[in-house]
């Protein structure tokens, strides 16, 4: 949110100000596209997503009260309230950035309710899980975590992480990208790595895997390089020239000084953290140990195993959110540049975004597939 907004001073200025208001109106209307008349094969709870500042959580006279924060002004006080064992009842409240505050009695009501709490920042990275898992590790599952580190059962695990991934991929570039030279190209690289990890056994180690890993992830997201973004109002508010079409990710999303610089890239963020929220409840709801990882180190990462079983399903948030930014025409007033040069994205737009692909993502039968590799 630009620091000239201020929901203790209601007076706007002209410019970017106002368009920003503007934007977040259009976004807190905007149904994703794509959402409606979609029948789910799975159960599902929708997500609640909250953002802005000023945003709270309580229990009133036996009902949880949310009332959504402010992005701009002038917007009206909205208040959701949810009576106990409503059918209706998110399986999540997501908070967006902002600002707030949450009760004990809230989390407590949740936890009863089988609500999870989630925070993301700018970001798009958790920094605050809460409510009730209803789940404890299953030590059998724990021990076999552990016994096969090191052995070469973690490197079969791993290849059929990174097999899976790449495959995902494939499909990804097929129903996203129009048939080219460099996406085929990119494609027959695939399949060659593909089969070398499933059918070598001998020669193939875990530094190899990796490696092959590595270097498909940039030929995959080489094949996104250039592809154009729609705009207009650029020649009210100008935009980095690199915004204009789609540039190469920055993976590197650990420092703050290396946040995401593109709007895409700050929308990948977004959703690979919601990603990271599903997997880690249906991992602890499997039984596992999410701190316990097949890949992923832990020295910088609490929750490695998470990481491990986003591999194969980042492919899925990608072609949703690459889907939901062809799909639509930005305006200057979406984003914002922070003081260090990272890519904000409006709260409103976020909650749209985030929203599209929450409703769609189902995790379960990948954990599920986990658990049987894990054990078989």
């Amino acid at each position: 949110m630009p620091d000239a907004i201020s929901i203790d001073n209601p007076k706007l200025r002209i410019g970017d100000d106002l368009e920003w208001a503007e934007r977040s109106e259009y976004w807190r209307a905007h149904e994703p596209a794509g959402r409606r008349g979609r029948r789910r094969k799975f159960k599902y709870r929708e997500p609640l997503i909250i953002c802005g500042h000023g945003a709270r959580i309580r229990v009133d006279r036996g009902t949880l009260l949310i009332r959504n924060g402010f992005t701009h002004f002038p917007q009206k006080s909205e208040e959701i309230r949810y009576f106990p064992g409503d059918p209706n009842l998110p399986n999540r409240i997501i908070i967006l950035d902002g600002s707030g505050g949450i009760s004990f009695d809230a989390l407590d009501w949740m936890s009863e309710q089988k609500i999870e709490f989630v925070r993301l920042d700018w970001r798009g990275r958790a920094t605050s899980i809460g409510g009730n898992s209803g789940y404890a590790a299953n030590p059998k599952l724990v021990q076999v975590q552990w016994e096969i580190q090191g052995t070469k059962r973690q490197l079969e695990i791993a290849r059929w992480l990174v097999a899976e991934k790449l495959e995902a991929s494939i499909a990804t570039l097929n129903e996203l990208f129009p048939k080219s030279e460099i996406r085929e190209n990119v494609i027959a690289r695939l399949k060659s790595d593909i089969l070398e990890i499933r059918k070598s056994r001998k020669s193939i180690s875990l530094s190899r895997v990796f490696g092959i890993e590595g270097r498909c992830a940039v030929a995959y997201f080489k094949v996104w390089h250039g592809l154009p973004l729609k705009w207009r109002g650029t020649g009210r508010k100008p935009i980095p020239n690199d915004w204009l079409e789609i540039v190469p990710r920055n993976m590197a999303w650990r420092k703050r000084a290396r946040a995401a610089r593109h709007p895409l890239n700050a929308m990948l963020n977004y959703g690979y953290g919601i990603l990271a929220n599903e997997v880690r409840s249906q991992a602890i709801a499997a039984g596992l140990d999410p701190t316990i990882g097949i890949i992923h180190g832990n020295s910088e990462n609490p929750i490695p195993l998470v990481y491990d079983l986003m591999e194969p399903l980042r492919p899925t948030v990608d072609q949703r959110v690459l889907g939901f930014a062809l799909s639509l025409e930005f305006t200057p007033g979406d984003f914002t540049i922070s003081k260090w040069g990272g890519c904000r994205l409006n709260p409103q737009l976020a909650g749209a975004l985030v929203k599209s692909i929450a409703g769609v993502l189902d995790v379960a039968p990948a954990v599920r597939s986990f658990v049987r590799a894990l054990v078989g």
